[in-house]
């Protein structure tokens, strides 16, 4: 749901599903989902979605920023979650 989010440039959607996230259980399952998204993200399907990052006219940056930065606070970021 959220790729598809991203994908739409539904971003304050995509915001407000990263905020729900939080409250997940945070299984190892889930991690590995998280990282796959990103890995997609940096793909060249989602270069518009980047694009956007660093237009800093855009009236939808904001809310892609807290999707981003949710993500990223989601994934662990030390090296002994690594498996």
């Amino acid at each position: 749901a959220l790729s598809l989010c991203l994908m739409a440039r539904c971003y304050d959607l995509s915001s407000e599903l990263v905020g729900h996230l939080t409250t997940v259980n945070l299984t190892v399952g889930f991690l590995m989902e998280v990282d796959k998204l990103v890995q997609l993200l940096e793909s060249p399907t989602f270069l518009p979605l980047r694009l956007e990052l660093v237009n800093t006219g855009s009236e939808f940056r904001p809310a892609l920023l807290r999707t981003l930065y949710g993500l990223l606070m989601i994934l662990p970021q030390s090296g002994a979650y690594n498996t």
